[in-house]
């Protein structure tokens, strides 16, 4: 059985595809690695046309096409339809929704217990799109509507391999809710509770993300500046505006006005000094007791210490690296794209599950995107006028870890893309760990702001002589502090506070990435690189041959492997640094 899934809304961003066949995940993509817009919401046709070709198949062969989304403003494929009383009228006390509403919620219900099943009308942002899936694919299959948090659940929760776990998912808003707790145990996942739109931590971190002058997008920035600050400062602040008061966890009352914190918000030209710091620290602490408090009541309700997280907010991975610090959690599990870019697998792993396709197996690797072999890369470069390139006589692995070692910034693209925000070897810069320096010329390199971290990759068998890490962290979504002992050889990974987010590297996840770190390990005793994503500051991770070359030469990386390619600009041709004598051959241009 064949399901394609599809993620576009009304506020999505990250739109995406993804495709099951007989049961295994084939291919996931986001439309933005396409269109070379970052977050793009345009409804994903180039996504579901790549995830069509990458299964072999035409839409004709697809058997349903899921949705991780409720179209309809009402019917039973509306978000109408699932939301509980109390929560709807909640909403309407507090003026977040309307009398109509209600009145809507009442007859549907009672058409819905008559048996009577239809939909009124699709929310016109959404029929857009499916009039675009239409015009390109005449002769659709059936199609399965899912709810964003549910999606979000199944996503993290069916690529575990485990049979039993407690669920939360956090998002800014996802339909009516933004908070919701689950109980997964099979081909199951069961709901347990749910906090509405309103009441989100998602916001939270929106809100003080924009009074930092970070903008759409910057949440990892704030994650970022808050270890330069003292959380203390707003402690008390963060208490009364997460107090609990009608919800089980916490209620957030809404953003402070400049007056009430004493200082305005900030704007790009500000300097970022006190007291914007101390206000990322604090929302981010505030932040990690409040989610605590979620999690703990979906471990007590669900019966597991094994916790699956999903939406956005799990992106935070200081967050996910306090979880596991603190116990409350045995062990957690965060899906590679845990925002909206993911609702598309976990869609297709619900339609999956319902007809019986679906087994529970851990996902190993997050490499779902577009590969490109040698004839597509030459002929990239044969386009390039300012590029010189070799093919490697030998494992490529090895010169470049040569070239890594002598201190050079490397651009690599080879082999399938990774799926989600996270660069995991396959479109990645790489560098040398050991060097201090190397931090702030990746940043500038990048268009990043120097004070930002960069992560390091590591061979899981040598990950605990480094890092506190209590588990795995193969997709880079954990934070972890690096130990005193070792910071002094690996400062270029080390953050402000001693943390780094580590990504652990197995050969089964990726033969050619752990090699590599092994003949760094060999050259120079630590099996450690600097990984950060292959692109600039505002645009998406390179995909195809041609969007690495031009990241290559916009940025001014040392070095491009591009597949099995050795590339370096014509000008620098000759320079003895670019890679060791004996390290390509073959072809030169």
């Amino acid at each position: 059985m064949n399901i394609l899934s599809f993620e576009y809304g009304i506020g999505c961003h990250d739109t995406s595809a993804a495709i099951i066949c007989d049961g295994v995940l084939v291919a996931a993509v986001e439309e933005e690695r396409f269109t070379r817009r970052k977050h793009d919401s345009a409804f994903p046709s180039r996504s579901i046309e790549f995830c069509l070709r990458q299964a072999g198949l035409s839409m004709e062969h697809v058997d349903f096409i899921a949705f991780p989304e409720k179209p309809y403003r009402s019917g039973p494929h509306s978000y109408l339809a699932g939301i509980d009383w109390h929560l709807l009228r909640r909403l309407h006390a507090q003026r977040k929704t309307r009398f109509r509403n209600l009145v809507h919620k009442r007859i549907l219900d009672a058409l819905l217990r008559a048996g009577i099943h239809f939909n009124w009308q699709m929310f016109p942002e959404l029929a857009a799109g499916f009039a675009e899936l239409r015009r390109l694919y005449p002769v659709l299959p059936p199609m399965r509507f899912y709810e964003h948090h549910h999606s979000h659940a199944a996503a993290s929760f069916f690529t575990t391999g485990l049979d039993r776990a407690a669920i939360v998912t956090l998002d800014y808003r996802g339909g009516f809710y933004s908070t919701m707790t689950w109980a997964g145990q099979g081909n199951r996942i069961t709901r347990l509770r749910a906090e509405t739109f309103q009441n989100s931590l998602g916001e939270l971190y929106w809100d003080a993300t924009h009074f930092l002058g970070f903008g759409n997008f910057g949440e990892g920035k704030t994650m970022g500046l808050a270890p330069y600050g003292d959380p203390s400062r707003f402690e008390a602040l963060f208490a009364s505006i997460l107090e609990r008061r009608n919800s089980a966890w916490f209620d957030y009352r809404g953003w402070p006005s400049g007056h009430a914190l004493g200082f305005p918000p900030r704007t790009d030209q500000s300097p970022l000094v006190a007291p914007y710091p101390d206000l990322a620290a604090a929302v981010q602490a505030a932040l990690e007791a409040a989610e605590q408090k979620v999690i703990r009541s979906a471990i007590e309700e669900a019966g597991s210490r094994t916790v699956c997280l999903g939406g956005g907010v799990a992106l935070n991975c200081s967050a996910n690296g306090a979880l596991l610090e603190s116990g409350l959690a045995h062990s957690a599990w965060v899906f590679p794209a845990v925002s909206d870019a993911g609702l598309s697998v976990g869609a297709a792993l619900l339609c999956a599950a319902e007809c019986g396709e679906w087994h529970p197996a851990r996902l190993e690797h997050a490499y779902w995107g577009p590969e490109f072999g040698p004839k597509e890369c030459e002929a990239a470069l044969l386009r390039e006028p300012r590029a010189t390139f070799q093919l490697a006589a030998g494992p490529v692995e090895e010169h470049l870890a040569e070239a890594l070692a002598n201190g050079q910034i490397v651009g690599v693209c080879r082999g399938r893309m990774e799926f989600g925000p996270r660069a995991l070897g396959n479109r990645s810069i790489l560098a040398d760990p050991r060097r201090l320096e190397v931090r702030d010329r990746v940043n500038r390199l990048k268009g990043r702001e120097l004070w930002r971290p960069l992560a390091p990759a590591v061979l899981a068998e040598h990950a605990s002589e480094f890092f506190s890490l209590r588990q795995s962290s193969p997709f880079m979504l954990f934070r972890a502090q690096v130990h005193t002992a070792k910071r002094a050889a690996i400062p270029a990974v080390v953050h402000v506070d001693g943390s780094a987010r580590p990504q652990t590297i197995t050969r089964l996840q990726n033969s050619f990435f752990y090699d590599l770190i092994s003949a760094f390990f060999r050259l120079t005793g630590i099996p450690v690189l600097l990984n950060t994503s292959f692109n600039v500051a505002g645009e998406p991770i390179v995909c195809t041959p041609e969007d690495a070359i031009k990241t290559f030469f916009a940025s001014g990386l040392d070095l491009l492997v591009l597949g099995d390619f050795i590339v370096t600009r014509r000008s620098t041709a000759e320079n003895a640094q670019a890679l060791p004598d004996a390290a390509c051959s073959v072809t030169s241009r």
